[in-house]
């Protein structure tokens, strides 16, 4: 088995597994497979540090998901409803089959107590 077919097992067998990393969420109401990350997000942001404590109000989420499995499309700076809030896409990037979105909100985080 060639190295990219290994790779391309994988990415379904495993990373888009529902029982290891996948779970379910919603692209302008429509449903699909993906993994996100708002971690990497997070130190994207901040240039690579985890710290909240510059914080500019917005959220920024990483969304990995395989091109196949897309309900859509997901072009730069363009508006889009992910898991029913209103995003908009600052990246995208395709590799070997998988997307990688770079969402952000400006809506108010919500404050905890």
């Amino acid at each position: 088995m060639a190295l990219k077919d290994r790779i391309a097992d994988d990415l379904t067998r495993v990373y888009m597994n529902m029982n290891h990393f996948a779970e379910t969420h919603t692209w302008n109401g429509k449903p699909f497979i993906c993994v996100t990350d708002d971690e990497v997000a997070l130190k994207r942001k901040n240039n690579n540090v985890v710290d909240l404590s510059w914080d500019n109000n917005t959220t920024e989420t990483v969304v990995y998901v395989p091109r196949k499995g897309f309900p859509g499309r997901a072009v730069p700076n363009e508006q889009v409803l992910f898991d029913k809030k209103p995003m908009t896409i600052l990246q995208v990037q395709e590799d070997m089959g998988m997307m990688t979105i770079l969402l952000i909100s400006r809506e108010p985080k919500a404050v905890r107590a």
